[in-house]
C-alpha cells in the first residue's frame, strides 16, 4: 500500500470523523453545564453563551478584577469582540461591570459566575485525564512527528 493509500484509509477517515464530531460538540460546554447545574434560570442563561463568552468568563474569574483591555491582551481578541462578549455576560448576571458608561470598566465575577466557573473547572480536569490518558501511550518523539503532521496538513488546506 503506498503513503496516499494508507492516508485515505487510515488518517483521512479518522480526521473527518474528528472534524464532524467537533462540529457538532461546540455546544458540549455548555451542556455539561447544564447537567451539572440544576438551576432552570442559570441554564437558561448557559445556553445562551457561546464558547468564547464561557472562556471569557473563566479569564474574568482568574484574573479578576480586570479590564476590557486586560482580556484583549490575555484573550488574544479584538476589543469590539471582547467588549459584545462582556456585555452579554454582564447582562445574563455572570460578571458585574464598573461604571459602564466608561471604555475603563472593571470587571467582577458574581457568585454565579463563580459557580460556573467552578462547574466549567471540573469538566476540565476530566478531560485533562481523559488526554493524559491518551498521549501517554505514545513517545515524545511520536507526539512530535504527529503535530508536525497535523500542521503540515493544517497549512495544505
Amino acid at each position: 500500500m503506498d503513503k496516499l493509500d494508507f492516508y485515505k484509509q487510515h488518517i483521512e477517515n479518522s480526521l473527518i470523523d474528528i472534524m464532524n464530531t467537533r462540529a457538532q460538540d461546540n455546544n458540549f460546554e455548555r451542556q455539561w453545564l447544564q447537567l451539572h447545574i440544576p438551576n432552570r434560570d442559570l441554564q437558561y442563561a448557559i445556553s445562551q453563551l457561546s464558547t468564547l463568552s464561557l472562556k471569557l468568563l473563566q479569564q474574568v474569574v482568574a484574573l479578576a478584577p480586570v479590564t476590557e483591555d486586560q482580556l484583549v491582551e490575555a484573550m488574544d481578541l479584538s476589543f469590539g469582540v471582547i467588549a459584545k462578549s462582556m456585555n452579554k455576560l454582564s447582562r445574563l448576571g455572570f460578571v458585574t461591570k464598573s461604571a459602564p458608561e466608561q471604555r475603563k470598566a472593571i470587571y467582577q465575577p458574581t457568585k454565579i459566575g463563580t459557580k460556573v466557573v467552578t462547574v466549567q473547572n471540573q469538566l476540565t480536569k476530566l478531560l485533562d485525564k481523559q488526554h493524559t490518558e491518551l498521549v501517554d501511550r505514545y513517545t515524545p518523539d511520536q507526539l512530535s512527528l504527529i503535530a508536525a503532521f497535523l500542521q503540515d496538513l493544517q497549512h495544505a488546506h
